[in-house]
């Protein structure tokens, strides 16, 4: 079978013996040489390739143009494609030809139980590159422990002759969420070295849920705040803090530090996978600076000007602040906690869809 290539030079010759008079060779020992244009004499004659001396008729040639698209027609129409063997025939196992032809694939990554079992493995996966990454993990750690050493030692006294309470009970809480929000820069700027070298892409063409990654990112991020959590409230008790109400508000404090860091996070993803290209640690570190300086755990909300109390004392850090001094001290709990359950649950829900929109626009595109 030629190729549509051959087979357009062979109607183009064609063409040229059409339209060219029949001539015939003068010399006796090029019989049956002559070309089937019948003016050009082929150069492979062994007088011609003896004397190189091309005759006249080569060179002034007629030309004639060629409609690409009627060569693909004539193509399309001579040549048919070869029918495709019985697989029975081929394997003489009809068990076999189930294995090798199967008629729809199976959707493996479909499904409630697929998405656990992915976002188990793809954890796993991002728990490894978190734990080789020791430069951002230490940070995350050694950056809120030298917070509340310095929020102790340089504001400690004035905030608790001001509030009638030891400070730790505020700069605990304050240096875990500080720490919660500056962990969730690091798994974000991740996403997009990700994004940029291809390997989002990678994962999505391959058969794996598609919520499965991003979820498992989040993961990794609550077992790093559950960590660190458990870091900086033991340190913390150097200072004076102490978790007097029992097990269970324990429990709570690292459950309000989950819920807020969750909400964080999501924020965070959802920045990361957007098309806009937007600088994310400069946008992100001036937010959660803001967060840091303007709440109750860095100074009484009385101590603020009256006109941005409002605002301080209803701001998410606020809210989760005062929720895990109450679980640790004792005190009204209700008002607080409610207040940061709205904010978080509310705060997943809004950028939990546009997280899981652009991540698949980020996986199709580097850019």
């Amino acid at each position: 079978m030629l190729s549509p290539g051959a087979l357009a030079a062979d109607w183009a010759t064609e063409q040229i013996a059409l339209d060219s008079p029949k001539a015939e060779s003068d010399d006796p020992d090029d019989s049956g040489e002559q070309s089937r244009t019948g003016r050009l004499t082929q150069i492979t004659s062994r007088r011609v390739r003896a004397g190189g001396d091309f005759p006249i008729e080569l060179q002034q040639a007629p030309t004639v143009k060629i409609d690409v698209r009627e060569v693909q027609l004539r193509n399309t129409e001579t040549v048919q494609a070869a029918p495709l063997p019985d697989p029975v025939e081929l394997t003489g196992d009809r068990a076999a030809v189930a294995t090798t032809f199967s008629a729809s694939a199976s959707p493996r990554e479909l499904g409630f139980r697929a998405y656990l079992a992915h976002t188990g493995l793809l954890t796993g996966r991002q728990f490894r590159v978190v734990v080789r990454d020791r430069l951002t993990l230490a940070q995350s750690l050694l950056f809120p422990l030298l917070s509340m050493l310095m929020f102790k030692v340089v504001l400690g006294d004035a905030v608790g002759q001001a509030t009638g309470q030891n400070s730790a009970y505020g700069t605990v809480p304050l240096v875990v969420l500080v720490g919660a929000m500056f962990g969730s820069l690091a798994v974000g700027t991740r996403l997009i070295s990700e994004r940029r070298t291809g390997l989002l892409t990678r994962l999505y063409v391959m058969p794996v849920h598609r919520a499965a990654d991003i979820s498992s990112r989040v993961n990794v991020e609550l077992i790093r705040i559950l960590v660190s959590t458990l870091v900086l409230t033991t340190v913390g008790m150097l200072i004076g803090w102490r978790f007097n109400q029992g097990l269970l508000p324990a429990i709570g404090v690292f459950a309000v530090a989950l819920l807020y860091g969750a909400a964080y996070s999501t924020i965070v993803l959802t920045l990361a996978v957007s098309g806009s290209n937007l600088p994310l640690v400069p946008i992100m570190s001036l937010f959660t600076s803001l967060l840091m300086f303007f709440n109750s755990g860095f100074s009484p909300i009385s101590a603020y000007p009256e006109i941005i109390q409002p605002l301080v004392r209803n701001q998410p850090m606020t809210c989760a602040i005062e929720t895990m001094r109450a679980l640790a001290t004792g005190g009204p709990v209700a008002e607080s906690l409610t207040k940061t359950v709205i904010w978080a649950v509310g705060i997943i829900l809004v950028f939990a869809y546009p997280a899981l929109r652009g991540y698949r626009r980020a996986a199709a595109s580097r850019n």
